[in-house]
């Protein structure tokens, strides 16, 4: 996590798990990681009723861009029980990065999703110069 929040060595972050549901199904298990410089924007009671980007924007910080891979994997014993779906399952993987307007990381997600109730959706825009 220093590396991805771009953090010295043994600072202290924001760790929390969301499990994420649409007509009581599991549709997302979401596992981020802040800055605890972040710790008075985001906490416990807040997460429950409001998302963390709106939160953060509520707070000043407006994230500007992210870098996501996008995987899949089988699901472990773990997230199975949590996200209702068979050991071994498929599951979606996402990883992001998001940084705000002065290009800092604000946020590290490790995201899964159950691949029979979940989809990505991109749009991809040519660069006009080439």
């Amino acid at each position: 996590m220093a590396n991805a929040l771009k953090l010295s060595r043994r600072t202290r972050v924001l760790h929390f798990e969301r499990l994420r549901l649409a007509t009581n199904q599991p549709i997302a298990l979401m596992v981020n990681f802040l800055p605890v410089a972040l710790e008075h924007f985001v906490n416990e009671d807040a997460l429950k009723t409001t998302g963390l980007y709106r939160l953060l924007r509520q707070g000043g910080i407006h994230l500007r861009l992210a870098s996501q891979t996008i995987g899949a994997r089988s699901a472990g014993p773990r997230e199975a029980w949590q996200l209702n779906v068979p050991t071994g399952a498929p599951l979606l993987t996402m990883q992001r990065i998001s940084y705000d307007d002065a290009g800092q990381p604000v946020e590290y997600g490790s995201q899964v999703y159950p691949a029979e109730r979940y989809s990505f959706e991109m749009s991809v825009v040519a660069d006009s110069r080439t």
